[in-house]
């Protein structure tokens, strides 16, 4: 028995020794096909962290999800399945969709790869993939899909889908193809993906919004917004849906792979309200509770529902702003220095997460073994007389005041993020903004230092963002970060290991000398549903369960 503390993610630890990237496709329980789990030529591996399950009992428990075809009789689907979501869809084009907006998606479009539950990848509408060049991925995809158009799904509409992707403007997922090339079609059923530089993430990403196809006729340049146009599992209807509130999804019934289909029926439905969502659960209205705060998870255990995480949750402060240009005390190292030794990641565990988060001063957790690096975990512990003796020696020895974005959804974060500013002597003018539009409009470059959260994946996509001089959280093309873009782009290309471990150690500490990334801990991935609903998963890079598989059961 596992308790829910803040030793929780250091048990974790233990339990990793799955690849995501390497192991390419997992294990297929397709009896129908001959789909291939090669694995890739060269590439290099990820240490994964394993999705954990625990029960109002307290007993923990790994379990994996079927993500592929399979010939054995199954159970016809029944019920509807009712999630509620934190906030509503703000588009139905994958292109343009942050990967918070999973659950709204995950119903109505298939992925190229898919994630089981201990975080492996399996097949989804690629059946294998292979790495035949460090800069290449090569993928063998499916002949029996038909997107809900009847339209069939080849090579081409993949090699289609992958370029409308990139170029999509405004996409918020730009990361994934900052190094894309070009796809080019090999045959009916095999596509190569080029990249300028290795991309050892990229067949994970494809689990993700990212990897999401579309039909070929709407990728016209027509809005997507309120009129998706997928292949999967389940059909949005716009008659039965109610804009901003619930969106519902009807049985595709000539989907490819009815095992996908436990139930009739998805619903999502926005509560933006914490309790309003765990209330839901616990009376319920809902069966799948989506964005769980620490705080409410033995509430809703208490309650008979089901817990299941992912401890990929990193919160942090960003400045964005270090050359001075919005709030001028930023492009000082020194109140940048001040800043990281005012945060308490103690308290910030205590207040923010139950105290079951970690308080290491690292970018990723010992559940991500080949990216964890020891060394950081006391790195910028909390000082404040040290904080205040560097604002003095900046200069602001009486003081200073910056600007920071806050919205209902993060109120509690900037809140104390706020008193620990204040402690040191840092003041701040809140800058109020909706739901939804964090992200958008730092990208945006709004304001020069926000709080934000990762769910962390891999340090292509995890760093390369901050790194790169068009990085989407580079938004004024600071130039202090190109010698760590160029030392994470050799450590992608690094087939040793431990030698790659190193160099991406090397980037983040780089980013936290800098305080362009302050860690304040690391946490859980959270989702709960109530016990009568079997097979749920939670994947890297999601705040919701996905839908395939999933059952109630009486």
């Amino acid at each position: 028995m596992i308790s829910h503390s803040s030793k929780l993610w250091r048990v974790l630890g233990a339990l990793v020794a799955l690849s995501l990237i390497a192991a390419a496709c997992g294990d297929s329980d397709d009896t129908s096909t001959s789909a291939s789990t090669e694995a890739p030529a060269a590439t290099t591996t990820t240490a994964a962290p394993t999705q954990v399950t625990t029960a109002s009992g307290g007993e923990q428990t790994t379990t994996t999800g079927a993500a592929t075809t399979t010939t054995e009789s199954i159970p016809a689907p029944e019920g509807t399945l009712r999630f509620v979501e934190f906030s509503p869809v703000t588009t139905f084009n994958p292109a343009g969709a942050q990967t918070a907006q999973s659950a709204y998606l995950y119903p109505h479009y298939d992925t190229l790869t898919r994630q089981n539950a201990d975080l492996s990848l399996a097949p989804g509408l690629a059946t294998s993939w292979t790495q035949p060049e460090s800069t290449v991925w090569e993928f063998t995809l499916r002949d029996d899909v038909v997107f809900h158009d009847g339209s069939a799904f080849n090579a081409q509409v993949a090699a289609d889908n992958l370029d409308y992707h990139a170029s999509f403007e405004g996409n918020p997922n730009g990361g994934t193809w900052a190094a894309y090339v070009a796809t080019t079609v090999v045959d009916d059923s095999t596509i190569q993906v080029e990249f300028s530089v290795p991309a050892p993430q990229f067949p994970l990403e494809m689990s993700m919004v990212m990897g999401m196809m579309i039909t070929p006729a709407a990728l016209d340049g027509r809005d997507l917004t309120r009129d998706p146009h997928g292949s999967g599992p389940w059909i949005w209807s716009d008659s039965d849906s109610q804009a901003g509130v619930t969106e519902v999804f009807n049985l595709n019934e000539n989907y490819w792979n009815p095992a996908d289909q436990g139930v009739e029926r998805v619903t999502v439905t926005a509560v933006p309200d914490n309790n309003a969502r765990m209330n839901a659960l616990l009376t319920g209205e809902a069966d799948i509770m989506a964005t769980t705060r620490d705080a409410q998870i033995q509430t809703g255990l208490d309650g008979g529902n089901i817990l299941v995480s992912v401890p990929n949750y990193f919160p942090y402060v960003l400045i964005t702003g270090r050359d001075g240009a919005i709030d001028e005390p930023l492009g000082n190292p020194l109140v940048r220095q001040a800043i990281a030794l005012s945060m308490d990641r103690s308290a910030y565990s205590d207040a923010i997460h139950a105290g079951k988060a970690d308080t290491l001063g690292g970018y990723y957790p010992p559940a991500f073994g080949e990216f964890y690096v020891s060394e950081l975990d006391d790195k910028n512990d909390y000082d404040p007389d040290g904080a205040r003796a560097l604002l003095a020696e900046a200069g602001y020895a009486d003081g200073l005041t910056l600007q920071i974005p806050i919205m209902p959804a993060i109120n509690p974060h900037v809140e104390l993020l706020v008193q620990m500013l204040g402690a040191t002597g840092i003041n701040v003018d809140l800058i109020n903004i909706n739901n939804g539009e964090l992200g958008p409009r730092t990208r945006a470059g709004e304001w020069g230092i926000t709080w934000l959260r990762d769910l962390l994946v891999h340090p292509a996509k995890d760093l390369g963002k901050f790194t790169a001089p068009d990085g989407a959280f580079n938004p004024f093309n600071l130039d202090d970060v190109v010698p760590l873009h160029a030392l994470l782009q050799e450590a992608l290309a690094e087939t040793d290991p431990e030698t790659a471990k190193a160099m991406y150690g090397e980037v983040v500490e780089g980013l936290i000398d800098l305080g362009a990334v302050i860690p304040l801990g690391h946490g859980g991935q959270n989702g709960m549903h109530a016990p009568n609903v079997t097979g749920v998963t939670i994947g890297l890079n999601m705040q919701a369960a996905l839908p395939h598989g999933v059952r109630i059961e009486g």
